[in-house]
């Protein structure tokens, strides 16, 4: 028997550096407000969010919520469309704003708007930014959409002037 010697490369899922995230939510597009807000609703379709409230007249979207457990896992609906929640699952939703920063000049944001079942309680809880129970994927969605977005829009986005050192 002959033993063939192999080499195995393991190659990580390679996500976003912190610098193409930090360049997708700082990005100034120089654009029409409705073409950069078509575009963004473009992109949550795309990345499987269905549009909620659409307000065209301020540039904001809210997606519909979704379900996912504690660890991040979708919760999709089943029989008669409900969705069966344990404790601390999470309901999410995020909203889409598109501001004006001058003539022709706009930035997006993408805020997760986060509530937490807990068991025995009847109302949801909110996250918020900061609070240590919201779970660190929903920043990791909220960070996915936003690169979505800027994948789409960055032949818009205006080079921001290089700091002298």
């Amino acid at each position: 028997m002959r033993i063939v010697p192999f080499v195995l490369l393991a190659f990580a899922a390679c996500g976003p550096s912190n610098s193409e995230l930090r360049t997708a939510k700082t990005a100034v597009y120089n654009t029409d407000g409705s073409r950069l807000f078509g575009i963004a609703e473009q992109a949550a379709g795309d990345e499987n969010y269905k549009l909620g409230a659409v307000d065209d007249g301020h540039l904001t979207f809210e997606t519909i919520p979704k379900w996912y457990s504690a660890e991040g896992d979708l919760q999709s609906a089943g029989a008669d469309n409900y969705t069966l929640i344990r404790g601390h699952s999470v309901k999410v939703s995020f909203v889409i704003a598109v501001t004006s920063t001058g003539p022709n000049q706009y930035v997006v944001t993408v805020t997760p708007h986060t509530y937490q079942y807990v068991a025995g309680s009847p109302q949801l809880r909110p996250l918020e930014q900061g609070d240590p129970y919201l779970p660190p994927w929903v920043n990791g969605r909220a960070d996915t959409l936003s690169l979505s977005i800027y994948d789409r829009a960055k032949g818009m986005a205006v080079t921001p002037p290089v700091a002298s050192q």
